[in-house]
């Protein structure tokens, strides 16, 4: 490989974003982990993963380019690098990227319709919507403050829910209630990111939720996502690994809301990679609590 498609990859590695994947994974997961036995089939599962991994791929690639095309990216931006805002890649580049990863996510959505259950092809489409509608389009809901709300809501009851209906299993209640919960840590991420951007935000006109909010009751949010569904799943009754299980991603949690509350800029970009693995964390908490309530 030449030096300048080796640099090419690692641009395109940079743009991808893959610290930002366990947040789709750890929904997933729970999903299939709550389908009813006998509803089970793997490769479904696999091909739910698949489509979550793409969909994610591609809301990187289209808020680099929407956000890039917009001016919210300037040279003062506090974030990890940009592709477009740094010319290492062109808009035609990362048009042509955001059609693979969505092209992915169509094709196994498809699949997963067609052998699944007919509401899918609703959250089907509400999850292109919500992809592109992120950052692009004329009035992009995250220049409203309605970003964080829609990051739970499709890492929430879409990814877990759509889940069970792709594997025709029924739902449940406890399979609801956890859809309600494992979609909080995720958003928070989003929470980690809008904190740090909130200058350059409201210079740009986007006025997400630390804009409105300011700091300190953004931290104050953070802290209610990531530890809220620790408060909802004490595991009273259970063995002692249950209670061990859950204080450790307690300290992971604490650990989180200290440092969101120690940092600030461009110190708030490690804090993006660590609260998408406490996602996944949390996800598989949920899993191993209704296990052992079940049990």
């Amino acid at each position: 490989m030449t030096a300048a498609a080796s640099h090419k990859v690692r641009v395109w590695g940079q743009t991808l974003r893959p610290r930002t994947l366990p947040a789709a994974v750890g929904p997933v997961l729970l999903g299939q982990a709550l389908v009813v036995p006998g509803h089970f089939a793997w490769p479904t599962a696999a091909l739910c993963l698949l489509c979550a991994l793409a969909l994610q791929l591609a809301v990187n690639l289209a808020n680099d380019l929407f956000d890039g095309l917009s001016g919210v990216d300037q040279a003062d931006r506090l974030g990890p690098t940009r592709a477009l805002q740094a010319g290492w890649l062109s808009a035609g580049e990362l048009r042509a990227g955001l059609a693979v990863t969505l092209g992915v996510a169509v094709a196994t959505g498809l699949w997963l319709v067609l052998f699944g259950h007919w509401l899918l092809w609703g959250l089907g489409g509400l999850a292109l919507l919500g992809v592109l509608g992120y950052s692009g389009g004329r009035r992009p809901y995250a220049n409203r403050g309605l970003g964080e709300l829609a990051v739970w809501g499709f890492f929430g009851p879409v990814a877990v829910l759509g889940s069970l209906l792709a594997q025709q299993s029924p739902i449940t209640g406890e399979a609801v209630a956890a859809s309600l919960l494992v979609g909080m840590p995720v958003a928070a991420i989003l929470v980690v990111n809008n904190l740090r951007d909130r200058y350059t935000d409201a210079r740009a006109g986007k006025f997400t939720l630390a804009v409105r909010m300011g700091p300190g009751a953004t931290r104050r949010l953070f802290a209610l996502l990531t530890a809220g569904p620790l408060a909802a799943t004490l595991p009273l009754g259970l063995a002692a690994w249950a209670w061990s299980a859950w204080g450790v991603t307690c300290l992971a949690a604490l650990g989180l809301a200290r440092e969101m509350r120690r940092r600030d800029g461009a110190a708030l970009n490690g804090l993006l990679g660590l609260t998408a693995l406490y996602s996944l964390m949390m996800a598989l908490w949920l899993g191993l609590r209704l296990a052992a309530g079940n049990g």
